[in-house]
């Protein structure tokens, strides 16, 4: 039996694996970006070609959470979350290697699977292998990573692509994979429950995982390129019409099948299905902010695309330094009044922001930028600590796929709905701030409608350990 010094280093090194893999993950959607004209140049290719590389990602990362956490529940978690970590690293040794763009784009396929993996499973090993009264602690350093990730991207980008090779960009990736499957291995213990020797037996819902790949992936596809083609084009107006078609024909597959892909007797628990709800909503300024203020920036403000970058990781890093401090009260209170006070807080700073936008020099940009860092961190740890501790234990696989789902799809309409609200306002008045304004509106609108399911998710008595989750003293000798 592990002593409680082992358990408490056992404890750390399974929070930094779950961290590292958000790091690492949201790394990789961001330090791409910057290489793509040298990736373009290099292959002799056009920008269009060259998007490929970050779409596909973006599309496999995207539309297979729910696939992996369905097999996280299946096969065990450790034995997914390695497996995410072994072809992402793969993934990043072959597009390091790639000879052409049609290698580097199928790599970046290999890579993305990964990257689902790693997401679908990281939520759902923090409250399957912690003490409940460190989850939320643990889900603040996991978003911490994933904020660093972001922050860092785009620099590390460019330094790597400017001093070394844009090859670097993806073999940087290798060294630390290869630990994080050692850590893996060594510290996340091995699972067989009988719930998963249950599925094995059922089968797998192959049509199912079938309908809702093609449909989740037409629909990220349709809502990603809708700027590019028109919202109204045959080819956006088909993605979405299909997407719909596919979506509804994978619920009605889920109903009738007897071990479905997604779980729809999860959102028969009320309060889940409100704290995902409001994940949805607050997610969506979340990305409409960061797609549209670097406009603003630069258009707006006129400032060099230099001093854009330093003025937005004001952000990150005060979002990296409250998130596990919020993280830490979401254990002590209940997560669902600081998600509450935390998207009632976004909504007024977006609104205030929406009529100071005209106002000289950077500093209501520099107040906006701090007062949505602190309300988004008081959110994020607190809503991903609530969200997995209303899932079962035996379904924490597939609680995870479908709540990161409802994330990246947050995401999404997030940057289609302040794309829209910016261009029709700036159409009927251009050369003017209106468009900023409307937008910031809709996402004021958005954490109101945020904050009211927050209010729905009612957390009352102390959560207990249920019977299926492991308790670490009874864990296998990789604790040792």
């Amino acid at each position: 039996m592990p002593s409680p010094f082992e358990r408490h280093a056992a404890f750390r090194w399974i929070v930094i694996t779950v961290a590292f893999g958000a790091f690492m993950s949201k790394l990789d959607s961001y330090i791409v970006n910057i290489s793509l004209p040298t990736i373009a140049a290099r292959f002799n290719v056009t920008t269009a070609e060259v998007s490929w590389v970050v779409l596909v990602y973006l599309l496999v990362s995207t539309s297979t959470l729910l696939l992996f956490g369905k097999l996280g529940d299946r096969f065990g978690l450790r034995k997914v979350f390695f497996l995410g970590y072994l072809l992402f690293t793969i993934g990043s040794l072959l597009c390091g290697m790639a000879l052409s763009l049609e290698i580097l784009i199928f790599s970046r396929f290999i890579q993305g699977i990964g990257c689902a993996m790693l997401t679908a499973i990281a939520f759902a090993v923090i409250p399957r292998f912690l003490p409940h009264e460190v989850t939320g602690w643990a889900f603040g350093i996991a978003a911490t990573g994933a904020a660093l990730g972001i922050a860092v991207g785009a620099p590390a980008g460019g330094i790597i692509t400017g001093f070394l090779s844009w090859r670097w960009v993806f073999l940087v990736n290798v060294p630390f994979g290869v630990f994080a499957m050692y850590a893996v291995n060594r510290y996340i213990p091995d699972e067989d429950t009988s719930h998963g020797r249950n599925l094995r037996k059922a089968g797998f819902d192959m049509l199912g995982a079938a309908l809702s790949f093609a449909g989740l992936a037409l629909l990220v596809y349709g809502l990603n390129t809708g700027r590019e083609f028109g919202w109204a084009s045959p080819r956006i107006m088909g993605c979405f019409a299909f997407a719909f078609i596919l979506l509804a024909a994978f619920l009605i597959r889920e109903i009738r099948c007897e071990e479905p892909l997604l779980d729809l007797r999860l959102f028969k628990k009320f309060r889940f299905s409100a704290a995902v709800a409001s994940t949805l909503f607050a997610y969506m300024l979340l990305a409409g902010n960061s797609f549209l203020l670097p406009f603003y920036l630069e258009l707006g403000k006129g400032l060099p695309t230099v001093t854009v970058g330093l003025v937005l990781m004001i952000y990150s890093v005060i979002y990296m330094a409250v998130g596990p401090w919020a993280g830490r009260i979401s254990d002590k209170v209940p997560p669902s009044m600081l998600c509450g006070f935390a998207m009632l807080s976004a909504a007024l700073c977006s609104f205030v922001f929406a009529f100071t936008l005209a106002a000289p020099g950077l500093l209501a940009v520099v107040v906006f930028l701090i007062w949505i860092a602190l309300s988004f961190g008081f959110f994020i740890s607190p809503n991903n600590n609530q969200v997995m501790s209303l899932a079962p234990a035996e379904k924490q696989g597939s609680a995870s796929g479908v709540f990161n789902t409802i994330n990246s799809l947050g995401l999404a309409l997030g940057v289609c709905f302040f794309e829209m609200t910016m261009s029709w306002s700036s159409a009927l008045q251009p050369r003017s701030l209106t468009g900023y304004r409307d937008a910031y509106i809709f996402g004021g609108i958005v954490c109101i409608v945020a904050f009211f399911f927050s209010l729905l998710v009612n957390h009352r008595g102390k959560k207990t350990m249920t019977n299926d989750q492991i308790p670490m003293t009874k864990k296998t000798n990789n604790t040792q």
